[in-house]
Parts: C-alpha cells; structure tokens; sequence
C-alpha cells in the first residue's frame, strides 16, 4: 500500500502490539489471504528487478552518538537484506517479462539533511527533499536522479510530520520520476509506531531504530512489486491492496511475525550477519502463508 496507516484494518501494518510468542510461520491464513490469496496477480505493471539502489536522507537532527550508531543500524539492516530467506520470497514476484524481484539492495548512497525544508513535513514536502538532495550532488555525482532506485527519508528525533504518528508511522509512494518512502522516528510515538515487546529493550540496543526497520520491511515489499501502483496490487471499493497488506494485521497474529524469539535485550525473527531483527512476514505466493523463509 502507499500508506502505512495506524488504524485501520485490513490493509495497514499495525505495530501497536500486545506480544505474545508465536510458534510457527503462519498456521492461520489472513483475511486478505482467504480472500485474495489464489487470485493476487500482477495486473500488468513494472517491478523493480536486479539490483536496486537505495539512498538514505538523514532528515533532521541525526548528530548524537546514540542517533549516529541508529544510522549504522539501519543501514546495515539495508544493506545485508538481499542474502536472507527472507528477502528471497520477494524472486516469486515477476512482471509479465518473467523478471523477478531478485535484488539485491544496493546501499548507493547517504547523506544527512539537518533540515533544508523546515522540522515541520506534509507529504507533498517529501518528494522535494528528495529532488534537493540528487540536485545537490550528495546522492548524486551527475544530480541525476534514479528511476529504478529508492529514497527512503528518515525522519530524525525532532521532525514533525502531518500525518506520522496519527495516521501513519511510514508510506511509500511514487512521482514520475523515482519512487520513494517517508519513514517517522519511532521513538517520537512509541505506544502508536513499537512493537510494545521491544519498547523499553531491543535487538540493537534502540528500540526506535528497530521499529524503523519493522516499518521498512513492510514498505519494501510494497515498493519493490509494487513501484507505479498498478503490478501486484488489488483494487476494490476505492482501497488498494499490495504484498505488505496480506501478513499485516491487526493486533498480534501469528502470520504477522512467525517465529519470534524473546530474548531480555528483545524480540527478533530474523539473524542476519552477526545482527538480530524483528521483520515482517512477507505473502508466499507458492504456500499461501506468511513466511520468513527457508532456512
């Protein structure tokens, strides 16, 4: 979906969670899945296919010790996704070509904004940060921008956002020329945008930034098999479904995030070099359940 919204239900990821250890992949279909499951197709349009070149913009205030290591973290996260189970379910997603979501990510670029367009952002400001950046020539060595990459905006401790933490905690979206997902600062709202198991401790020591990966692994799979709104997507009654509306929920389910481990430092589901993450499951177009992979 473009919107990764709090409250409502079918279609939204919501991370406001009362936890409970889950002890399998996905033994309870989603409602999406019962509904749509057999029938989710691509409807014609592109994916983003081969290598996929992500730049980061830093917005904000990103200059403490603490905020520089969440940087590390996250880009980390980006950059070592490509090899996991996880991410491999994405090869099922194909355009009418035959070419699949194979990846890998490719962590192209990163640049820390302080705050060119003001700390107070509305969804029209997003695509303009992104366009000042590329023109810049931080992203960019020929201020070109990439129409086959993605631009994620991370939302630093002290930017205010119209919509995040009422109405969503992140969405992607799309202009002619690039497409691109706004993700909030969870810390800014931790009952409304954390997984409450991981709220006061987790994985990587910052429950903030570990949210901000949940919410980007839910928007990477829409945007990945889902870039221009009109591939692997279902339209119905002015709502549109992608890949990340079919293992989201509401509340806690057991497809939401498979196997999860409880540790004292925080709950994960997924190990990736050397690092442990809490993702969401992603649609398994072969099994029709919610999974994280074969190991």
């Amino acid at each position: 979906m473009k919107l990764l919204t709090l409250v409502t239900c079918l279609f939204t990821f919501i991370i406001k969670l009362i936890f409970a250890q889950q002890n399998s992949t996905s033994e309870s279909a989603s409602t999406l899945i019962s509904q749509y499951g057999n029938s989710f197709k691509n409807q014609g349009g592109s994916i983003l296919h081969d290598k996929v070149n992500v730049y980061i913009i830093f917005y904000g205030n990103w200059s403490s010790t603490q905020q520089q290591q969440e940087q590390v973290t996250f880009m980390n996260f980006v950059e070592n996704i490509s090899i996991s189970p996880w991410f491999k379910i994405l090869n099922q997603y194909s355009d009418n070509s035959g070419r699949t979501v194979t990846g890998p990510l490719n962590l192209a670029a990163a640049v820390n904004d302080a705050g060119s367009h003001s700390l107070n952002l509305t969804n029209d400001i997003h695509k303009q940060i992104v366009e000042d950046a590329v023109n810049s020539g931080y992203l960019s060595p020929v201020n070109r921008l990439d129409s086959n990459g993605v631009y994620i905006i991370m939302g630093g401790p002290d930017v205010n956002d119209s919509e995040f933490c009422t109405t969503n905690c992140g969405y992607n979206s799309y202009s002619n020329d690039f497409q691109y997902m706004f993700i909030g600062y969870p810390g800014r709202c931790s009952s409304s945008c954390m997984p409450q198991v991981n709220i006061n401790s987790s994985p990587n020591n910052s429950p903030a930034i570990d949210a901000a990966i949940t919410i980007f692994s839910h928007e990477i799979q829409d945007i990945l098999t889902d870039p221009r709104n009109n591939a692997w997507i279902i339209s119905e009654n002015n709502t549109n479904y992608e890949l990340g509306d079919f293992c989201s929920g509401k509340g806690t389910v057991s497809y939401q995030f498979g196997n999860v481990t409880q540790e004292t430092s925080g709950s994960y589901n997924l190990e990736l070099a050397g690092s442990k993450y809490l993702v969401q499951t992603i649609f398994d177009l072969e099994t029709k359940q919610c999974s994280l992979g074969s190991k």
